[in-house]
């Protein structure tokens, strides 16, 4: 996934990305026409019409899903199947609303049969992307190194996570204000560790749990995180810039005087309080 990217931005945000990553074209997200920039004789220039258009039957989770499968930066995850159809999504896409400007949309279908039109691939990409399974790596820092928070959120698979106590280079961990839990923060200074637990075979299923947990204050981002002197990609929740911060925060100190707390007082499975 994107570094800059949020997982909650909105439906038009990540149907971008997907285009972006997987036609490999330079767009400027901020903008909303497309124009000479598009392969392929793009020839529609509105964006909202367009991003109503494509992917149309895809929520939001589906996108990030294939937003994580098609990013060339996390080779591991990277499925060139999904990436091909995409692209042959695309090119259809554009040949049917060609099709549709010049008033042939009937001349489309006869050309086109029910396996190979732009209605086709967006079903083949759904069922493709329902059968490839990705395990991610997160790396807890706060509340989530604790198991009963983890099973609360997870569910029992929790017992059967790959786990490793790893920590964290060049980032500090403080409370948040007149909360329970903590936020991260990137120093840049060697000296600054940040210890937790690395957890390497989380699904997909489970990630949406985590994303819902954390809630809109909190995305996700890439780091790479020691566990016996050898580094490991994985991804942390960042916190967003309206989060303020207080005192360092104590995990040991948080688990035995404040664990309680948490769940009465912020613990929500639709996004800690």
């Amino acid at each position: 996934m994107d570094e800059t990217l949020n997982i909650n931005d909105d439906i038009k945000s990540l149907k971008l990305l997907v285009l972006k990553d997987n036609l490999k074209q330079n767009w400027k997200l901020d903008t909303d026409l497309w124009n000479e920039e598009f392969p392929h004789d793009f020839r529609f220039e509105d964006t909202y019409l367009q991003l109503s258009f494509v992917l149309r039957d895809f929520n939001i989770d589906e996108l990030k899903h294939l937003i994580s499968i098609t990013n060339l930066f996390d080779v591991k995850n990277y499925s060139h199947e999904i990436s091909t159809l995409i692209n042959n999504y695309i090119k259809s896409c554009v040949d049917y609303l060609n099709h549709e400007i010049d008033g042939k949309t009937d001349e489309y279908f006869q050309k086109f049969n029910n396996n190979n039109n732009c209605f086709s691939y967006e079903k083949k990409i759904k069922k493709s992307l329902t059968k490839y399974q990705i395990n991610y790596s997160l790396f807890f820092y706060g509340t989530l190194r604790s198991l009963e928070v983890r099973k609360a959120v997870i569910g029992e698979s929790s017992d059967i996570h790959n786990i490793s106590l790893g920590y964290l280079l060049k980032h500090k961990v403080f409370r948040v204000k007149n909360a329970n839990y903590p936020l991260i923060k990137y120093t840049n200074n060697q000296v600054d560790v940040v210890k937790g637990l690395l957890i390497n075979n989380i699904t997909f299923e489970e990630l949406k749990k985590l994303d819902r947990f954390e809630g809109k204050n909190y995305f996700r981002q890439f780091v790479k995180v020691n566990v016996d002197q050898i580094q490991h990609d994985a991804q942390i929740y960042m916190p967003s810039k309206n989060m303020v911060s207080e005192e360092p925060w104590d995990y040991e100190k948080w688990y035995k005087n404040d664990m309680k707390n948490f769940f009465l007082n912020e613990f929500d499975l639709n996004g800690v309080k």
